[in-house]
């Protein structure tokens, strides 16, 4: 649950060894190198040509992907290296049998009117004098066609354009209103024999590609080849080069330094390495090191931030909350064993195919856990209303229960999980002013929070106590919060300031009010469960059993489905929300760069 320490590497060396060095650095993998200097000239050509290279090949491999499905497969006998180049081909011939074939099916539905006919035919009576023209006109300027005495016309179609001909034998003729239609390269039964010819084409073509498909590891294995190309042109052209010497830099985790000192002296490289730690004006990237529950919320942090290196990581704040929040606003336990199972299940076919996605497997199990817990505490299991709930630690059911014990359950989270946020911010922050600020602001919370818990739970006289020591709390708080508002040493100033801040803390409501949402979909997600299991049984008793049970089978998987996919998306989203737009405000900005090693990427999605 920190963040790993991070050393300032410099490596220096011949010029004759400077792709070795490079090689050797992107085998090693642990090294974060940063330019030292822009990509341009050869460089950058080199650069950009292998990244057309690893786009071009990539739209090959994912287009060659959509075939693996094919049940008709031709087996392809082409070396591996030259099974793009095969692939690139049998996709560029297949476009264009697919266009031909496209543009013959247009030229038939035009012809289709017209029915067969030789265009052959009809340029040998042009040219023995006898003009024929085909013509288009829209249908509502029917009262404006105009033939010419001399000519002989014919209507062929009237939708949903006006279709005729005209037959001349004094040379070609204008028609006013009306669009001559050229004559076609093949005639309509032509046309149509083309088109069968050009399918069977495809068909053959698509064979091939899924023969190919079946060699997607080789595919992928050449998109993998080309990125750590492209990597590597890349840092080869921000490097620092000369005649004789070249130099790199960048970051190395402190706890590697040693092994890959080591490496260097073992591989013999002729390098002067120069490590030491960060300077205080320098802003090294960031390497979380979390354990095993931490580690899975990770995905979720990195959508809003990375911390700063000199930063403490939220992540073991941000996991155990968000965890519970999910279960709180889930709340059931049948629908966390199914989320269990689900991601079991994904993460079994796919897990080890995508990049980061065990992480995300992991997270979604611990948010499943967290359900089936507060399911069982609250005694819900797809809805289901138990007969017999004294089992159930904390009844909160509609009707039945107490929905009440969980808004209270909800805000007081919220006061913990609040306090929290300021307790982390006061221990980064090495302003003196600001944690005071933050201390004033969890005395009025706290002030607040006891004034009304006296008000509810402790009415009687003798607890009065209780409520001066909730108002000298908020009384304390005000004072924190009027007079370290600031260290202008202008008393006006400040004094100023503090009486604006103290406005402000009237956002304080809002934000433990809005912890609110925790109950509200906590309730809502039992409820509509029940709902749902409720209209299947009013489904069976008023059309009977053999036409009901099949309707309530129905309802219960699709309604228990919706509710549980929407259940899902509304705690996933505003469990993350309470961390994203309450919490992290007072503790956490994000503005850290990830550490990304210069390494040999291993082929996953």
């Amino acid at each position: 649950m920190a963040i790993a320490k991070m050393n300032r590497i410099f490596l220096v060396g011949p010029s004759v060894h400077k792709e070795e060095t490079v090689r050797f650095l992107q085998r090693a993998g642990v090294v974060h190198l940063q330019p030292v200097q822009p990509l341009a000239g050869e460089g950058e050509k080199e650069a950009s040509a292998a990244l057309l290279r690893l786009r071009r090949i990539g739209q090959i491999e994912e287009a060659v992907s959509r075939y693996r499905r094919r049940e008709e497969r031709q087996p392809v006998d082409c070396p591996d290296e030259e099974l793009v180049r095969f692939a690139e081909d049998a996709l560029t011939v297949l476009q264009e049998t697919t266009n031909r074939r496209q543009a013959l099916e247009r030229l038939v539905d035009d012809l289709a009117p017209w029915e067969n006919f030789d265009p052959e035919a009809l340029r040998r009576l042009e040219e023995a004098g006898v003009w024929i023209r085909r013509w288009r006109m829209d249908r509502k300027k029917r009262s404006e066609l105009i033939i010419p005495d001399d000519v002989f016309a014919g209507i062929v179609s009237e939708k949903p354009w006006i279709l005729f001909y005209t037959l001349s034998l004094k040379g070609p003729v204008d028609i006013p209103m009306a669009s001559p239609l050229p004559l076609p390269e093949i005639s309509l039964n032509e046309a149509k024999r083309e088109i069968e010819r050009l399918k069977a084409e495809e068909e053959s073509l698509a064979s091939r590609l899924a023969g190919i498909a079946l060699r997607a590891d080789v595919l992928k294995a050449q998109v993998t080849s080309a990125l750590n190309e492209a990597h590597y042109l890349e840092q080869m052209g921000t490097l620092y080069a000369e005649h004789y010497l070249f130099g790199l830099q960048g970051w190395i985790p402190e706890e590697r330094v040693n092994d890959f000192l080591g490496e260097i002296e073992r591989k013999q490289l002729p390098l002067q390495c120069e490590i030491r730690d960060a300077l205080p004006e320098e802003e090294p990237p960031v390497l979380l090191k979390n354990n095993w529950l931490i580690r899975r919320i990770e995905p979720l942090l990195k959508l809003y931030g990375i911390p700063r290196y000199r930063e403490l990581d939220p992540s073991f704040f941000f996991a155990p909350f968000m965890i519970l929040f999910f279960g709180i606003c889930l709340s059931d336990a049948g629908y966390g064993v199914v989320v269990f199972l689900v991601a079991h299940a994904i993460g079994r076919k796919w897990g080890e195919k995508v990049e980061g996605l065990p992480l995300i497997i992991n997270l979604c199990k611990a948010f499943a856990v967290s359900a089936v817990i507060m399911g069982i505490i609250t005694g819900s299991v797809f809805g289901y209303n138990f007969e017999d709930r004294r089992w159930i630690l904390l009844d909160v059911s509609v009707g039945t229960g107490n929905p009440m014990l969980y808004f209270y359950l909800a805000l007081g989270l919220g006061v913990v999980h609040l306090s929290f946020s300021y307790l982390l911010g006061m221990a980064q922050s090495a302003d003196r002013y600001v944690r005071l600020q933050k201390l004033g602001l969890i005395f009025v919370l706290w002030g607040g929070v006891i004034m009304v818990a006296r008000t509810i739970w402790f009415p009687s006289p003798s607890a009065m106590w209780i409520f001066y020591g909730g108002i000298g709390l908020l009384g304390l708080g005000l004072v924190l919060t009027l007079l370290f508002a600031t260290n202008n040493p202008n008393w006006f100033i400040r004094l100023g300031i503090g009486l604006w801040n103290v406005y402000g803390l009237t956002g304080l409501v809002g934000d433990l009010l809005s912890y609110a949402r925790l109950f509200g979909l906590g309730i809502a997600t039992g409820a509509i469960a029940s709902v749902m299991n409720q209209l299947a049984v009013m489904v069976v008793g008023a059309t009977g059993p053999v036409i009901g049970i099949p309707f309530a089978v129905m309802i219960i998987i699709l309604g228990h489905t919706f509710n549980l996919a929407l259940s899902i998306l509304g705690s996933t989203i505003h469990s993350a929300r309470l961390h994203f737009v309450e919490a992290f405000k007072s503790c956490f900005a994000g503005g850290g760069m990830e550490y990304k090693p210069f390494k040999i990427e291993r082929g996953k999605l």
